[in-house]
C-alpha cells in the first residue's frame, strides 16, 4: 500500500481517484483506503418520514452499543 496515499486526507484520496481513474492499480490502492475509513452505518429515511417509536428504537439502539 502507498504511504503517500494513506497519508492523505478523504478529499485529496477523491481527487486522486479522479486524476488516476485510468490507472487500475493506483485507483484500486486509494479506493480501497477511502472505503476502508468509511464506517459501517445504516442508512435511515429521513425523521420526516418515522413516526416516533421508530426514531426511538434507532436511538435506543445506537446508546446500547457503546
Amino acid at each position: 500500500m502507498n504511504k503517500e496515499l494513506s497519508n492523505m486526507n478523504n478529499k485529496e484520496l477523491r481527487q486522486y481517484l479522479s486524476e488516476h481513474r485510468h490507472d487500475e492499480e493506483a485507483f484500486s490502492q486509494a479506493l480501497e483506503i477511502l472505503l476502508s475509513r468509511k464506517k459501517d452505518l445504516l442508512k435511515y429515511p429521513p425523521p420526516s418520514q418515522m413516526d416516533y417509536q421508530e426514531i426511538e428504537a434507532i436511538f435506543k439502539a445506537s446508546l446500547n452499543q457503546e
